[in-house]
């Protein structure tokens, strides 16, 4: 299936990483002035379950790309950049399986162990299908200027030789629950 591109309006933001989980994968990409979503499904679908979670979609042909001057840098937080800083910002998000997710937490990392009464909690949750576990990768595309600048307020390690690193980054996970994909993209 061709790629579904939409620019992404909020109009009243309320659950968008609860409707992400049901949606599976994709990849949002947030610049100074717009949000998009790269998702590999039918578009009519998409816009139902976005408009369920307040955000309005508009069709678009392609994603701003990065310009030539920019670089990129591993973020290892969702915590939003400023627009004055003119980066291009792309989280790739899936939604974890269940059985994926609840292994993780049930396994002991010692075997004389018991998993902990948080990852009981946060099991038991995703079993009753009060939860869901998205993951995330983030890459920054912005100036070595205005790198130093985001690195006062975000954590980000720059990729200087191993370009290759950008795709072998592992997923890091997030509860649906916990809203932290909405907030990035629409601080």
């Amino acid at each position: 299936m061709v790629p579904t591109t939409l620019r992404l309006e909020a109009v009243r933001p309320a659950g968008l990483d609860c409707r992400l989980a049901r949606l599976g994968a994709g990849t949002f990409t947030r610049s100074a002035l717009d949000t998009y979503l790269e998702i590999d499904r039918g578009i009519d679908e998409v816009t139902h379950e976005l408009a369920l979670a307040g955000v309005r979609v508009t069709g678009c042909l392609g994603l701003p790309r990065p310009a030539a001057g920019l670089r990129p840098a591993i973020a290892f937080d969702l915590t939003p950049l400023s627009d004055a800083l003119q980066a291009i910002d792309v989280v790739e998000v899936r939604a974890v399986p269940l059985s994926e997710a609840s292994a993780a937490l049930m396994r002991s990392r010692l075997p004389w162990l018991r998993a902990s009464r948080q990852s009981r909690e946060a099991c038991r949750r995703l079993l009753r299908d009060d939860d869901a576990v998205l993951g995330w990768r983030r890459i920054v595309w912005c100036s070595v200027a205005s790198l130093r600048v985001a690195r006062a307020r975000v954590r980000l390690r720059p990729v200087v030789f191993d370009r290759d690193a950008l795709a072998r980054r592992d997923l890091q996970w997030t509860y649906a629950n916990h809203g932290a994909i909405e907030r990035w993209a629409f601080a």
